[in-house]
């Protein structure tokens, strides 16, 4: 049982894995494709690292903003982004933690807002990672991530360093195989005996009922897969 759940458990890692290939990242090594609408700050490697990518509303009510180059999302569940954000003003014991709130919006192909996650900072803190996590609503193939602080401004703004964006895709999980459950009805018993002496003589279809009958798990079924689904069943 627990070599099963070990396998279970890297079988969805690596699903994870795939899903997470081909979604764009951010670092001061990685930021191709995104745009920061910030005219006077240039988007590259040294002001990322010095936390110049700041998010807020200026006097004029323009927002900055921090979007992901578009990117497929056909068959993701949702779509994670920890978040490394900089609060400057982290030292004044009278800053509002909401205004270093970040938001986190899905949008579509055609630049609407699908859905957005908010979060706020627990603690005051120069540098610390928020995790943020949305929905992918069923039919939508392309998207893009935009980072905004709608309560953010020039004097209380948090700069984005890095984003680390994962997804989970569709897919179900594996089914749970039990060795000796060979009729696929939940139960091992002498009903199992005659499908796996069947499978022995006619041969077998499916990886899943395969897997039932491989018994003594040497990867064939033989006549020794019998004896030791017998012996199963008799001492339990």
């Amino acid at each position: 049982m627990m070599k099963k759940t070990i396998t279970m458990l890297l079988v969805a890692l690596m699903a994870m894995t795939v899903a997470s290939q081909g979604l764009p990242q951010f670092s001061s090594n990685d930021f191709e494709g995104w745009t920061y609408n910030n005219p006077g700050i240039a988007l590259n490697s040294s002001n990322i690292s010095l936390g110049r990518i700041v998010l807020y509303v200026n006097s004029k009510g323009k927002v900055l903003t921090l979007t992901s180059p578009e990117f497929t999302c056909q068959g993701m569940d949702s779509i994670a982004a920890d978040v490394l954000w900089y609060t400057s003003t982290f030292y004044d014991s009278s800053f509002d933690l909401s205004r270093a709130t970040l938001t986190m919006t899905l949008v579509d192909s055609l630049g609407q807002a699908v859905d957005s996650v908010t979060c706020v900072p627990p603690t005051l803190c120069s540098s610390r990672t928020l995790s943020l996590c949305l929905a992918v609503p069923r039919g939508l193939t392309q998207c893009r991530l935009r980072f905004v602080s709608w309560t953010g401004n020039v004097i209380s703004s948090g700069a984005i360093k890095q984003a680390v964006i994962t997804a989970v895709d569709a897919t179900p999980p594996p089914a749970v195989v039990l060795v000796g459950d060979v009729d696929g009805d939940g139960i091992v018993g002498i009903a199992d005996v005659t499908q796996l002496i069947d499978c022995l003589l006619v041969g077998i279809d499916g990886d899943e009922r395969m897997e039932a009958a491989d018994v003594d798990q040497d990867n064939v079924i033989t006549i020794g897969d019998i004896t030791t689904l017998i012996d199963m069943i008799i001492n339990g």
